[in-house]
């Protein structure tokens, strides 16, 4: 109970915050203007953040396969939709890869081994493909001159700095003789009250040695397959771009014309904002504030910039919300039919 009141007070401190959001930048003048806004570009611009959406399930259904585990594609898109939906709702640190993990781990050929391994996998494809893009646009803006670039250089090396970081952590995660090594070293109070917590028996596990060996046969399989892995790596970094180009579309939808790069780089810090966020449920009025912020640095009017703002988020969050939804709802009735039936 207390949980669910903590929850319904940062979702209600999420929307105070976006309603003044909205007050202050009062982006519908521009969204009456006849003529200004473009519904049809629109409509493409929602149709590939969906995309992106079915490219983010892909990458990770390609390191699944890699490590034999028997998931179809439709039931791996599924426990993504269903992920993405609860992280929507409740700001949980890491909540995406524990819920996916969680739901895979007693899969057809799967274990917590490959579910772990499987979902840090992806989270350091991600960052890798976060930090090439960012580092691609910081090129051809800086170097190039492609556009103004909206924020200080130094944010940017700071924002892969993170990404690098974050790679190197699950890195670490993911070198079973070295997790081994630590929990070796590790003193028996943390070893009895938490990591043996963890992986108890009584959650489904067989400890924490098992599992580590699990990770390691895991790790092994993924390594025998470096097609399945680019594939991952290239189909996570077209769905963290579908973002920025999701955006790019709104803008144009709006008759503001911006350079890609320049979309990529101010996307790369919403996405650092979003990244760090642990209290509002899916930065709700923050990120809004952050992306008009960064849009009005670069010469479009604070009402302009809070509609792109605007239309944005109803693409990549109020959209993608009811889509995972419906997922979710399909998902749990036929999870508790089947369980019903036998």
């Amino acid at each position: 109970m207390s949980r669910q009141r903590w929850g319904r007070l940062l979702a209600a401190l999420g929307l105070v915050i976006f309603v003044v959001y909205l007050a202050y930048t009062n982006p519908f003048i521009v969204l009456l203007e006849a003529g200004r806004f473009n519904p049809w570009l629109y409509m493409w611009a929602v149709v590939i953040d969906w995309v992106g959406l079915l490219f983010l399930a892909g990458s990770w259904h390609m390191l699944l396969r890699a490590m034999d585990v028997k998931l179809s594609l439709w039931r791996t898109i599924q426990v993504t939709f269903v992920s993405l939906f609860v992280v929507f709702i409740l700001p949980i640190p890491s909540g995406f890869e524990i819920i996916r993990a969680y739901l895979v781990k007693n899969e057809e050929g799967g274990n917590a081994g490959k579910a772990v391994s499987s979902v840090m996998v992806s989270k350091v494809y991600y960052f890798i493909g976060f930090s090439v893009l960012l580092l691609a646009a910081a090129f051809m803006v800086v170097v190039l001159g492609d556009g103004e670039i909206p924020v200080r250089p130094e944010l940017v090396w700071f924002v892969v700095g993170y990404a690098f970081l974050n790679t190197l952590i699950f890195g670490v995660l993911l070198t079973p003789r070295l997790l081994s090594r630590l929990y070796s070293g590790s003193p028996g109070w943390v070893r009895s009250r938490l990591l043996d917590r963890v992986y108890s028996p009584d959650l489904g596990l067989e400890g924490f040695n098992a599992f580590i060996q699990e990770m390691d046969r895991a790790v092994q399989a993924l390594r025998r397959r470096p097609l399945d892995n680019l594939l991952s790596v290239l189909m996570v970094g077209l769905h963290w771009s579908s973002g920025a180009v999701t955006t790019y579309l709104v803008a144009l939808s709006l008759g503001v014309s911006i350079s890609l790069w320049v979309v990529i780089l101010i996307y790369g810090v919403i996405e650092f904002i979003q990244q760090l966020n642990v209290v509002v449920p899916s930065g709700l009025g923050v990120v809004d504030a952050g992306l008009t912020g960064a849009l009005t640095v670069i010469g479009i009017p604070l009402n302009v910039a809070a509609a792109i703002s605007l239309l944005t988020r109803l693409a990549t969050y109020w959209l993608e919300l009811v889509v995972c939804g419906l997922v979710s709802i399909r998902f749990g009735y036929r999870e508790v039919l089947r369980e019903y039936l036998g």
